[in-house]
């Protein structure tokens, strides 16, 4: 197997599928103390700590491959999909779409085409038919909705009170009260915002890519978006409920399967048009990108930018190498 790159999808996608079913407790204690190393120097020790045995793990992983320089996209990609896979929907589209990745991912780092993925545009097919409908609020509503989800994006769900939601709202305490009777209902109204917002971004139709900007320009407005996004703790902490609540299923197939289209439009500017860009590709570069914004959030902001700009050129060097392909 040394030096197989063409074994390396099935690998990576039982790797995958092992830690979020076979060692789902570790796999989310390792997402619960990533949240929890924002506030605590502590937790911010363990969590490197993880950092470096997965970055360990996965440069024998290259060395056994023969990855090279793809042991960082490896790496990332990872990253990403394994929180990502906790959240169950159809066993048999989450499984087959995660092979589908694996094999888009091995065609990269071999700088092979990319292959179809019918299971993944099937089940981005279903996530946008069961799209829950938008709830009408009244204006009081939509100000403690909002301030609850600033308050679970800012401080995570253990700043979500309902004192907190008055004053961040404007509101008196008595309203809020009476309009969220308990804790429990103003939490799935601060997911449902959350949901509601990212869900909103992910749907939300670009621009036509503009080929003409120079290839270092597309890279650095890359590195300055990745380098200062900030408030993604609330979806993060929606993602952790959605994969541990059974009830909440339904949010599963839109957060994992509706990914991409800034991806894909960031991926035509950079191919220049030489080839398509599939969902499937747009899907590994916005996975690739969500880890590099979540692992570099903590970092001094020229700390963060030198490391994600570095990252980036690894991963488009295969993108490019592709589109020579």
């Amino acid at each position: 197997m040394n030096g197989d790159v063409a074994a390396f999808p099935a690998f990576f996608s039982e790797t995958v599928d092992g830690w979020a079913n076979d060692r789902r407790d570790l796999a989310f204690a390792w997402r619960e103390g990533q949240l929890l190393g924002r506030d605590s120097e502590l937790c911010r020790q363990a969590c490197e700590r993880w950092g470096a045995l997965w970055s360990d793990f996965w440069q024998q992983v290259a060395d056994r491959f023969g990855l090279g320089s793809g042991k960082i996209v490896a790496e990332r990609v990872f990253e990403n999909e394994s929180f990502f896979h906790l959240m169950r929907w159809r066993r048999l589209f989450d499984r087959a779409g995660l092979d589908e990745l694996g094999r888009g991912l091995g065609a990269w780092l071999a700088g092979a085409p990319m292959p179809p993925s019918p299971w993944r545009d099937a089940a981005r097919d279903l996530a946008l038919q069961s799209m829950p409908p938008i709830p009408e609020r009244d204006e009081a509503m939509a100000r403690m909705t909002s301030a609850a989800v600033d308050l679970v994006s800012e401080e995570g769900v253990a700043g979500l009170t309902h004192r907190a939601v008055a004053e961040r709202a404007g509101l008196t305490l008595g309203v809020v009260l009476h309009k969220f009777n308990t804790k429990s209902e103003l939490l799935s109204a601060a997911f449902e915002g959350v949901y509601l917002a990212n869900i909103g971004h992910l749907l939300r139709e670009q621009n036509a890519p503009d080929v003409s900007r120079r290839q270092t320009a597309i890279v650095d407005e890359l590195v300055e978006s990745i380098s200062r996004v900030k408030g993604r703790r609330g979806l993060e902490e929606l993602s952790l409920a959605v994969a541990r609540d059974p009830s909440l299923h339904q949010f599963a197939a839109q957060l994992r399967y509706l990914r991409g289209r800034t991806s894909k439009s960031t991926l035509e500017a950079i191919v220049e048009g030489r080839r398509n860009v599939t969902s499937l590709e747009a899907a590994l570069f916005s996975s690739f990108a969500s880890s590099l914004t979540r692992l570099r959030e903590s970092a001094s902001p020229d700390v963060a930018r030198a490391q994600v700009r570095t990252e980036l050129e690894s991963v488009l060097t295969f993108v490019r190498r592709s589109s020579v392909a």
